[in-house]
């Protein structure tokens, strides 16, 4: 009886993982005169603009800091969106790695899922240059401890989230092209969900004194449950982890650490367990 080439050792195609990394490494920023300094100067214009609207307009106050002298909007803003960038990047271009091996694929057998896994390693790397500049910063500022170590585990768990529904995504953005438009809506609106462009707490109930009055101005969240919402999010605990770990110079607490273990998990296993199901389905389509 033929065994379903999908079941095969694993590592057979690990080769062929990295070969599918180094392309999409090599095709990322090719014939650009400034190459891979886009990596930098993408999310640098991105924290430049959201600085600028919710620190300076709209005059939004960073939490304090470990060190109680980096209470910069940019420092926060940038740690949080390393984390979100990362995420975003790992869903989008599953789509894009899936459809750029199709032809491919018609021509010979691979496992298609070691596409995206190169795509995923590829968007990793270009994090590590996010990575030293936010470590080098945090340097300069004086706020930086041994728990920064601990900042690349959770972006690798944040991408095996991301990597999850990217694999589900691309099998139905390959069937459907309205699901690309779907989910850059989805994303658009995901990202004020998070807790990047405002802290946390900005959600939480006022203080109030001895007699019951507030002591701040309650936001109005026009009868939803925001903090409720914010805090479930899955994505918010990672970014929540990278303040912890950067901005705080915390240890992220252990129920923290287990949603993240539990999405990190569940959600790449059950995707590919989807993308394994339908992927030949898609093959034959296109």
């Amino acid at each position: 009886m033929m065994t379903n080439p999908d079941r095969r050792e694993g590592s057979n195609f690990i080769p062929l993982v990295i070969n599918f990394a180094q392309r999409e490494m090599a095709a990322r920023y090719k014939r650009s005169l400034l190459g891979w300094l886009w990596s930098l100067l993408n999310p640098a214009s991105t924290v430049l603009i959201y600085s600028l609207v919710f620190g300076v307009f709209l005059r939004t106050e960073p939490p304090e800091t470990a060190n109680g002298q980096a209470e910069i909007f940019a420092v926060y803003l940038f740690t949080g969106l390393v984390v979100w960038n990362l995420f975003n990047g790992v869903i989008n271009g599953s789509m894009d790695w899936l459809t750029g091996v199709m032809d491919l694929r018609k021509k010979a057998y691979f496992p298609t899922e070691t596409a995206i896994l190169g795509g995923a390693i590829a968007a990793i790397v270009q994090t590590c240059f996010e990575i030293a500049v936010l470590f080098v910063l945090m340097l300069a500022l004086g706020n930086v401890s041994w728990t920064f170590l601990l900042l690349p585990f959770i972006l690798l768990g944040a991408a095996s989230f991301g990597l999850g529904i990217g694999l589900v995504v691309a099998i139905l953005n390959a069937r459907y092209r309205d699901v690309r438009y779907l989910i850059g809506i989805v994303l658009s609106l995901q990202f004020f969900l998070v807790p990047i462009v405002y802290p946390i707490g900005l959600l939480a109930d006022p203080e109030v004194d001895e007699f019951g009055v507030p002591l701040t101005e309650p936001i109005d969240t026009y009868g939803l449950p925001a903090q409720e919402i914010v805090r479930w999010n899955p994505v918010s605990e990672f970014v929540q982890a990278a303040h912890d770990v950067v901005y705080f110079l915390e240890v992220p607490s252990l129920g923290r650490v287990a949603i993240m273990l539990v999405a990190a998990t569940v959600s790449p296993a059950l995707g590919l367990r989807y993308f394994r199901k339908r992927s030949m389905e898609i093959s034959e389509e296109l």
